[in-house]
């Protein structure tokens, strides 16, 4: 079972998420990089909930200070932002998107892949008209498919950092397999079920 995409030893900073942006169509930056981070931090923060209460809070603490110590760097490295006032003021915008990306993101978890989507296409891919959403979907499978697998994870082996995700393109089958209920006659339920649907989606863009 495969839930990991870089290797646990690689440092921070080295771990390529322009991989995974490059294969989302996303482009280069520290937009799109702290993004796809924040993608893979949502996956562990979840997990890491299961820990005790004692622990868990400890856990989480360190993985979003190693993400706000990696962000300082790369201001400071990437984007040459030597000024430690201008990088508090985008550090405490990037702790406003973390925020707002659990929240979208818990949300999608409870209420459906229809949600989660439309999450996943406001953050990741920052709302665009032209978004190909076969892509939102691999994303929605992806993290899917982590949840599963961290959920059967020991605990043991997050804290270990045995922890290993894979690439989005690797639910392209998943994602192009059609539906058993695709052959299904369309019922009034369903009519019922899908308006729901799509008034929630449009009361999200808003």
């Amino acid at each position: 079972m495969k839930v990991c995409y870089y290797p646990h030893h690689a440092p921070l900073n080295t771990r390529p998420n322009r991989h995974i942006s490059t294969e989302l169509g996303l482009p280069a930056g520290f937009a799109a990089w702290s993004q796809v981070t924040m993608l893979h931090m949502y996956l562990l923060t979840v997990r890491l909930r299961y820990f005790p209460p004692q622990y868990a809070s400890i856990w989480l603490q360190h993985l979003h200070d190693h993400f706000f110590y990696e962000a300082e760097h790369r201001m400071t490295i990437f984007h040459a932002i030597s000024a430690k006032g201008v990088r508090q003021k985008y550090l405490k915008d990037l702790y406003d998107q973390w925020r707002g990306v659990t929240a979208a993101y818990d949300e999608g978890l409870i209420r459906g892949d229809a949600v989660m989507a439309a999450a996943v296409w406001r953050n990741v891919f920052k709302g665009r008209e032209d978004v190909d959403w076969t892509k939102v979907a691999l994303v929605v499978a992806f993290m899917r498919r982590g949840l599963r697998g961290l959920d059967k994870a020991q605990d043991r082996q997050v804290v270990g950092g045995m922890i290993r995700f894979a690439s989005p393109m690797g639910e392209v089958k998943t994602v192009q397999a059609e539906s058993e209920l695709m052959n299904r006659p369309f019922e009034q339920q369903d009519e019922e079920a899908l308006q729901g649907y799509l008034k929630e989606l449009q009361g999200l863009k808003k």
